[in-house]
């Protein structure tokens, strides 16, 4: 497939799935969102995981502020990602380990919450044992396509040890995610109705 024609087949996906996304009420977002964080935190419970990295959900995302207080409240290192600019010119994330979404976490750039510069704890990628993925849509090999700045592509990477997880909402499952070659699956995707399991993975290293 021509790279641009595939570029173009990607944009018209997340158009198409970003439009039925937003188009979703308060109301759905949060039932929906409530069963995918039930299913979350039943892995994470399973999993056992010392640390995990969460999105913070804004817009018509589905939600994860819940579990990340519960994961606080459990003990664990509970991470999210702060974009930054280093080196100059080149934008990546950043794990930044949260202690208090109340109070240490403000409107970043893009208009995504994240924490202030002041609260910001980095932590070493390569020693995440769990990563809570965002994506615009997923297909059921767990490939993403998220909004098109490679960002997490290229920091999944260096997630060596992490066991992957995807939140979408059905709406957000396609048949195909039209993958790079450097693209990293998830490992399970979670919705309201399901888990997909999308690739064997070993278990937590701790």
């Amino acid at each position: 497939m021509c790279r641009n024609n595939r570029a173009d087949q990607k944009r018209e996906i997340r158009k198409k799935i970003l439009k039925l996304r937003n188009s979703l009420s308060t109301d759905d977002i949060n039932s929906k969102s409530r069963e995918i964080e039930s299913r979350l935190w039943q892995l994470i419970e399973e999993r056992q995981p010392d640390s995990i990295m969460f999105y913070i959900a804004f817009g018509s995302e589905a939600r994860t502020q819940n579990c990340i207080v519960q994961a606080i409240n459990s003990g664990r290192i509970t991470l999210v990602p702060i974009c930054v600019t280093e080196p100059p010119g080149i934008t990546n994330i950043l794990p930044s380990r949260l202690l208090d979404p109340g109070s240490e976490v403000a409107e970043g750039r893009f208009g995504v919450p994240e924490p202030k510069p002041e609260f910001r704890r980095p932590f070493p990628p390569e020693k995440i044992d769990l990563v809570v993925v965002p994506g615009v849509a997923f297909d059921e090999r767990g490939y993403r396509i998220g909004h098109g700045a490679g960002y997490y592509d290229h920091f999944l990477l260096g997630c060596s040890r992490a066991f992957l997880v995807g939140l979408a909402y059905e709406i957000q499952i396609v048949k195909d995610a039209l993958p790079e070659v450097w693209d990293s699956p998830v490992h399970e995707i979670i919705t309201e109705d399901r888990i997909i399991l999308c690739r064997p993975c070993a278990s937590v290293r701790h």
